[in-house]
């Protein structure tokens, strides 16, 4: 069974290896082929095709005269063994965006403005909710003005904005730290510990029996003012702390109020997600991400409805000082939970 096994892997392997090495999947782009792409979006004969070189074809909708894009030939992978593929990239929502995101957002509100394969990008620094209520007017706007002037060339692509607010670090976020279990530690060690910090007498715990697969060996606590929302203890890792007890409150508690969050109050949609985030886009956070996708024309009210949302969420948020305290319990030092907004317009 061993060999067999062995012999597979050496396979696969040699199939991964060599698939640099064969020719790519498919067929290669034409102007036929592409003719038959831009003629479908458009109408047949609403476009002049023009082939660029062998691998590129520049594009001039009859009905959108202010447009020009090119659509380009390239090899990519895909499967579970990356086998080369012919495929193509356009940059179709870059020029609709050059000539229509100015007429509705500053330069400096367009800072962080990105384009990438048929989805535009708009990230902003929120710093209060009239910032918020502003760009989301000018999101609405912008998309409409698309919708109704640049149709066929938007259509079935997207328009995403993301509302940022600056990440936080807290000492019981996850950053640094691994799970301990209760078999290692004595009895005296955990309860010296959370004396210290939240007070003899406030809290309760236990080692998470085997059927409860998650945690299972590991230090579960619970404060008695909030007995539904346990937290673990937990091992520092960082270099001048290590192996000093600690543990994951903000983290898990965070999470625990954005689960019971009564979002179907306010949207019921299954396009509606909210989720706590220790890390977005590869750092550390420490927040909330608040998502919504939606087509436009199915839904009216969303973009605005948003706002509300958000506010709804961060008064909810508001009265939780385990999160809004970086020292809870003791309270002296103010945080504020990041919450990040994202609102993805397809047309």
């Amino acid at each position: 069974m061993k060999k067999i096994y062995i012999l597979g892997l050496i396979i696969a392997l040699i199939m991964v290896f060599c698939s640099g090495c064969i020719l790519p999947d498919g067929e290669p782009l034409t102007t036929e082929r592409i003719t038959e792409l831009v003629y479908k979006r458009y109408g047949e004969g609403r476009a002049k095709i023009r082939q660029v070189d062998k691998k590129t074809w520049q594009i001039s909708p009859t009905d959108y005269p202010d447009i020009k894009y090119t659509i380009k030939q390239k090899i990519g992978h895909g499967g579970v063994i990356p086998v080369p593929a012919y495929t193509y990239t356009e940059d179709r929502m870059k020029q609709v965006g050059r000539i229509v995101v100015p007429k509705f957002f500053s330069s400096k509100e367009r800072k962080k403005l990105q384009f990438s394969d048929g989805i535009i990008k708009i990230s902003y620094n929120a710093k209060s909710d009239a910032d918020v209520e502003t760009m989301c007017t000018k999101l609405e706007a912008m998309c409409e003005y698309m919708n109704n002037n640049y149709g066929a060339v938007v259509r079935d692509e997207y328009v995403m904005m993301y509302f940022d607010e600056m990440p936080i670090r807290v000492s019981t976020d996850r950053k640094y730290k691994k799970t301990v279990m209760r078999d290692n530690l004595s009895r005296t060690k955990i309860t010296s510990y959370l004396d210290s910090k939240y007070g003899s007498g406030t809290y309760t715990f236990r080692k998470v029996p085997s059927d409860e697969v998650s945690h299972e060996g590991e230090v579960e606590v619970t404060l008695n003012e909030y007995p539904d929302m346990p937290f673990y203890l937990a091992a520092n890792t960082n270099a001048s702390k290590r192996g000093k007890l600690t543990d994951t409150l903000y983290s898990d508690m965070l999470a625990n109020l954005v689960f019971n969050f009564p979002k179907d109050d306010y949207d019921s949609s299954s396009y509606l997600e909210i989720s706590a985030q220790d890390n977005l886009d590869g750092e550390l956070y420490n927040g909330v991400r608040l998502k919504r996708y939606l087509k436009w024309g199915d839904e009216s009210g969303v973009i605005s409805n948003m706002q509300a949302i958000r506010k709804a969420l961060r008064v909810y948020l508001n009265q939780y000082p385990m999160i809004n305290y970086s020292d809870y319990p003791k309270n002296q030092h103010k945080v504020k939970p990041p919450i990040c907004m994202e609102i993805s317009v397809q047309f």
